[in-house]
């Protein structure tokens, strides 16, 4: 039998492979499993990854850590400029959310409503378009005076 030692080699290399082969599927999916089970939540008193140290000297802020491991970052120039609005464009804003808060209004000449997709108030005249126009012109003046023309679109 001079094929028995080359059975043997054969029998073995696959013995090695298959061995091999078990050893890769199972290795990974266990240490998986023991990673999972070694995480254990941390609880921490901030909820921020972060924190800034500011000079109030109020105790009852959550977020106060006195934790020397946590580091400490100064704010400094964030970029933002700070500019005052107009009051002109404060006044046209919050007459703006007046309305929307009140649309549709029905008049016998009129009526409002608000498209928020087009971000504007559609004006619906009703006939005779021309007395409408001026009455509705004469209420927007009085009523919201900051809201310009612009706002409203003609259907």
């Amino acid at each position: 039998m001079v094929n028995s030692p080359n059975i043997k080699l054969y029998l073995g290399i696959s013995f090695a492979l298959i061995i091999l082969f078990i050893l890769v599927l199972v290795v990974p999916f266990s240490s998986k499993k023991t990673t999972a089970n070694n995480l254990q939540p941390t609880t921490s008193p901030n909820a921020f990854p972060t924190s800034v140290k500011t000079d109030s000297t109020d105790s009852t802020d959550p977020t106060d850590s006195t934790d020397p491991s946590i580091p400490t970052v100064a704010p400094g120039f964030t970029g933002a400029t700070e500019e005052a609005i107009p009051q002109p464009i404060i006044d046209a804003s919050s007459q703006k959310k007046d309305l929307q808060s009140k649309v549709p209004i029905e008049q016998p000449l009129y009526s409002i409503d608000f498209n928020y997709s087009e971000d504007k108030f559609i004006l619906n005249l009703k006939e005779p378009k021309d007395q409408a126009q001026k009455d509705f012109e004469s209420w927007r003046a009085a009523n919201y005076p900051g809201l310009s023309s612009e706002q409203f679109l003609l259907k």
